[in-house]
């Protein structure tokens, strides 16, 4: 090609000659008017077929070659950026599993969850009662398929002790909803699905594997309700693939054979629905808040005040516990840091770019054009960014096991859903090549249009374009601090708020507290209230007799589940019932009578209960200070009468509770939540089925727990054994979620606040270097060390100042996000925002130091 070219420059020479110019000239006109042998060279390659791929291989070959002769800016670079990416990786793990994932079911955005609601109450969803779910399915046209679901238990036979598995009892609609298909066997129909139907039950496949040995023959086995004792025929195996929220759920019996579900009244369904086709979600929400005006009309008492609402499954799912918005607010809060990350690789890139003028300016002058240029210093940006993305992701992997030991209970339709697997490597590759490019192509814009004669020659390098660069430097290192102050800020506030938590008085001790639950005391065995009591008064006083234990009790429902829907209505006698609908509620407990004792909650005023309160005395009941408030605030509520408007499971009957004391507050449903008010009942008054057992212990109370499970099984060995662990643990459990998001989101803060402490040093170093010779003059004029020092720190600081101010205003606005997550501190504590830009201009004050005392140190002789 090189012959070709200078062949054609021989021929317009010829040419020009034949029309009478002088050879020399001729030759210099035919150079001028070609264009220079790269040139053409550059341009006939560019048309030639194949040339694109030829020319991105050369522009790698020459990449990584160029990254191979600077080693200490490749790693650095290269880390920098790993950072960015992995934290990202790590994240979107998680939102992919649980937030941009279709959930593995036929047409998953059809499918809703159809839930009651109570707009007087301060939860936004509550379960449904079997009586209104069958309304639904009459009354609604919205939906293909509609199927309830509650959790039931079961017994499983496993050698001398029997086995307490959970499981779920659904409607038979509710796999067919799904589009699911029996990977053995078969799955139950609507004949079985009714109050006498063939008991059946199919199980999940992971049971069938751990219980079953994965044979076969396992189909027409059989397996016991606990509810009842009943015998259910196992008739298939679910597909291994299939998980329906949550791993618990061993086995899944028709709905309509759970004798709980003849508590009509009783608001304990989940409900799910398939859209028909053509039916949008506001549609579907508008017929059935029409269906629950029809309710309330018809059935007043039960109705009236109930609300309905729809929405999408997985929405409904992954907002458990703030799942979702705390995986949104740490994917920004990534991104944030990814932003950090490619700014101070930006920083470094034009650095070096402008160490590289000369190199570029001798590439233009020879031939090279600035599209060619663009192109080859893009290309480095982005082998940078590909090896730091497989870095970054590297580490993200590293680091998982860490990440999803700290993860909360988080809802998936998937097993192992959360993974390191192939879409998180795309996305991370993705993310690597999109931000390498956006970095690298402001300094490779900026170089490729530097004035050749200034950059050739020696008294002009350096000086063009200064003025820009030094903005261009500034302007990233001043969003490097702002980006860090907000995710510092949101660190701070999900700090306070995890320490408010921590220090929040629950009203009630959890140390040496162990906790077991057993179920269920079965309609075929325990029949009457004397059946019942018996059973406790054994269990009770073998446990008291352990040695160890300080104090035993129990109760029908564990402090500290978060979610108990709006309480049950009650009424005080004596005094003018409100209208259906608007009844005051409460949480009701079942108790024995030395719960408070056993929890530490003092008794206020009155008497505890008695073994002697029983059936052949009169119904009794405690209250705890909200409510005596509530509704006596002047008065002593000892000897006033209440009863539950509608008869409660284990009820014998609508009766009037005499209340006989007042105990202190405790907060039922965990940390960060305020006391609701509630009643207490004796276990020796009611048949409380289910019972998790509270003992507190002098050692410590794990090594307790084969102790207290023989205990259980001597008394009754059919029972079922539950899972055995702490009040403590479980109080660890209910603000996993405000650990993990204040956690991740410290560390990001952290890395940001490296990163953002690294760009300033890294940019004060550079400029101070670029004006060694300015130093030099000022301190041959007179200037003393401290006032050189004072200068550079002076311009540092100034630049931390613009950071920290737009960061502080930029938190103002962004952390109003994150208010749902907080607790005793607002978004806008002023404390919190105080010490952030405390730190943040420390760290850059810090980041000053070396820059300024090396400008100091400079010798004005040898710098002139």
């Amino acid at each position: 090609m090189d012959a070709e070219v200078r062949a054609h420059e021989l021929l317009l020479a010829d040419e020009k000659i034949r029309a009478g110019m002088n050879p020399q000239e001729a030759r210099r006109q035919a150079r001028l008017e070609l264009g220079g042998v790269e040139q053409v060279k550059e341009q006939v390659r560019e048309i030639r077929a194949g040339h694109v791929l030829e020319t991105l291989f050369q522009d790698v070959r020459f990449g990584l070659r160029m990254l191979r002769k600077s080693p200490g800016f490749t790693a650095v670079a290269v880390l920098t950026f790993a950072l960015g990416i992995g934290a990202n990786a790590a994240i979107f793990s998680f939102v992919n599993a649980i937030v941009l994932r279709p959930l593995p079911f036929g047409a998953p955005s059809r499918l809703v969850t159809v839930l009651d609601t109570k707009p007087s109450n301060e939860v936004d969803w509550l379960f449904v009662s079997p009586n209104r779910f069958e309304e639904f399915v009459r009354r609604s046209r919205a939906f293909d398929q509609i199927a309830g679901a509650e959790n039931c238990y079961f017994r499983l036979e496993s050698g001398d002790t029997p086995i307490l598995v959970q499981g779920g009892c659904a409607s038979a609609s509710f796999f067919p909803m799904l589009g699911l298909k029996p990977f053995l066997g078969r799955l139950f129909t609507p004949e079985e699905d009714r109050l006498g139907g063939n008991p059946v039950a199919v199980l999940s496949y992971s049971c069938w594997k751990q219980y079953f040995g994965g044979d076969p023959g396992a189909i027409g086995k059989t397996i016991h309700r606990t509810a009842n004792d009943a015998e259910f025929t196992i008739v298939g195996v679910l597909p291994a693939d299939f998980k329906f929220a949550t791993e618990q759920f061993a086995l899944w019996a028709p709905l309509g054979t759970d004798p709980n579900y003849r508590d009509r009244d009783d608001h304990n369904l989940l409900v799910f629905a398939r859209l028909k086709d053509g039916v949008t979600l506001p549609q579907a929400q508008s017929e059935m808040d029409g269906v629950a005006q029809q309710l309330a009309r018809e059935y007043p008492a039960t109705s009236t005040g109930w609300g309905i609402t729809v929405r999408p499954l997985q929405r409904f799912y992954s907002g458990v516990r703030n799942v979702r918005q705390t995986l949104l607010v740490l994917l920004a809060a990534v991104g944030f840091l990814l932003v950090i990350a490619c700014a101070n690789v930006a920083n470094l890139l034009l650095a070096r770019a402008n160490a590289r003028r000369k190199e570029i300016a001798v590439r233009l002058a020879v031939g090279a054009t600035r599209r060619r240029l663009i192109r080859q210093l893009v290309t480095e940006s982005v082998l940078l960014g590909v090896m730091g993305g497989a870095t970054g992701f590297v580490l993200a992997r590293l680091t998982f096991k860490s990440i999803m030991a700290l993860a909360p209970y988080i809802p998936s339709f998937r097993p192992n859903a959360i993974q390191m697997d192939n879409a998180v490597l795309a996305f991370a590759m993705a993310v690597s090549i999109v931000a390498s490019v956006a970095f690298g192509l402001a300094p490779a814009l900026r170089v490729s249009r530097q004035d050749l004669n200034d950059s050739l020659r020696e008294a002009g390098r350096g000086a063009h374009g200064a003025v820009r660069d030094r903005l261009t430097r500034r302007l990233l290192v001043a969003s490097e601090i702002a980006l860090a102050v907000v995710l510092l800020v949101g660190a701070g506030l999900l700090l306070a708020s995890y320490r408010n938590l921590q220090t929040d008085r629950l009203g009630f001790n959890s140390d040496h507290v162990l906790v077991s639950s057993f179920c269920c005391l079965d309609e075929t065995h325990y029949q009457t209230q004397s059946d019942f009591s018996a059973y406790y008064t054994k269990l009770f006083e073998r446990l008291r007799e352990l040695p160890g234990v300080v104090s035993v009790s129990g109760v029908n429902d564990l402090p500290l589940r978060q979610f108990r829907g709006a309480g049950s209505p009650f009424e005080i006698q004596g005094r003018t019932a409100p209208s259906a609908g608007s009844e005051p509620a409460a949480d009701f407990f079942f108790i024995e009578p030395r719960y408070f004792e056993t929890l530490q909650i003092p008794l206020l005023r009155g008497r505890p209960f008695a073994e002697q309160d029983d059936l052949n005395s009169t119904p009794v009941a405690i209250i705890n200070a909200t409510l005596a408030q509530r509704f006596w605030p002047d008065q002593d509520p000892i000897g006033h009468r209440l009863r539950p408007v509608q008869p409660l499971a284990g009820d014998p009957g609508s009766r009037w509770y005499r209340i006989i004391g007042v105990a202190a507050d405790a907060k039922q449903r965990g940390l960060g939540t305020e006391p609701r008010p509630t009643i207490y009942r004796s276990y020796y008054q009611s048949m409380a089925r289910y019972t998790f057992l509270v003992v507190r212990t002098r050692p410590d109370p794990l090594s307790m727990a084969r102790a207290v499970q023989n205990v259980i099984a001597s008394v009754d060995p059919r029972l079922p054994l539950g899972s055995v662990q702490t009040l403590s643990q479980q109080l660890a459990q209910s603000v996993s979620t405000q650990r993990f998001s204040m956690t991740l989101l410290g560390l990001f803060a952290g890395l940001a606040l490296t990163l953002a402490g690294i760009g300033v040093y890294g940019v004060t170093a550079y400029m101070t270097g670029q004006r060694t010779h300015e130093v030099g003059v000022r301190m041959a004029l007179g200037a003393q060390p401290i006032d050189i020092a004072r200068l550079v720190i002076g311009e540092g600081l100034r630049l931390g100042l613009v950071g920290v101010a737009a960061g502080v205003v930029s938190a103002l606005l962004l952390t109003r996000v994150i208010r749902n997550l907080l607790y005793g501190v607002t978004s806008s504590d002023p404390i919190t925002f105080v010490v952030v830009s405390g730190v943040m201009v420390g760290i850059t004050l810090g980041a000053c130091y070396l820059p300024a005392r090396r400008a100091a140190r400079v010798d004005p002789i040898v710098t002139l």
